[in-house]
């Protein structure tokens, strides 16, 4: 199963268009958003692109209006999973928060409850293994710090990542 994993759309409207044109062309099963959306209407936004994909998110820091937010992805169909989840999909335990805590990442990391722990925050790509656990940071899909809109393909059959860009062909790792 491959999934799209994005995260600091922070209101890009062409880069999160982008990044979900490249997972639809690639065949992404699910997407999964590490939070700070910012607006919650980006939501209905990607659910355009993805009408038919499931499409999972927590909380980040700057998804303020909580009510608006959960309005809006109930509209968009949008499954919200609070500050952080255990997501359990292609037979992979998925942790997912947005990462403002370094150390609860790290914990995560070393629980030995996750197959893959996702986060985002700041705005750094980071893949890296942990104990077995794959740590998966896609860096940011505004590019407003890095200027790299970049996000990830997840395969969790064999737990490889490939690192997509807005505007540049994809790396391996």
């Amino acid at each position: 199963m491959l999934v799209g994993v994005i995260s600091d759309t922070h209101d890009d409207y062409t880069a999160v268009r982008r990044l979900a044109e490249i997972f639809k062309h690639r065949g992404v099963e699910a997407v999964i958003h590490a939070g700070d959306w910012t607006s919650p209407f980006m939501m209905l936004k990607m659910r355009r692109v993805f009408p038919e994909v499931s499409i999972y998110t927590v909380f980040g820091n700057n998804d303020g209006d909580r009510y608006m937010f959960a309005k809006r992805a109930a509209d968009a169909k949008v499954e919200v999973l609070g500050e952080g989840a255990l997501l359990q999909i292609g037979g992979r335990r998925i942790g997912i928060y947005h990462g403002t805590a370094e150390v609860l990442v790290e914990a995560m990391a070393r629980s030995g409850m996750f197959d893959v722990v996702i986060y985002g925050h700041t705005h750094k790509v980071d893949i890296r293994r942990v104990n077995g656990t794959l740590v998966l940071n896609p860096g940011e899909a505004c590019g407003c710090a890095t200027e790299r809109k970049t996000a990830a393909l997840l395969d969790l059959k064999t737990l490889e990542v490939e690192l997509v860009e807005a505007s540049s062909p994809s790396t391996q790792f």
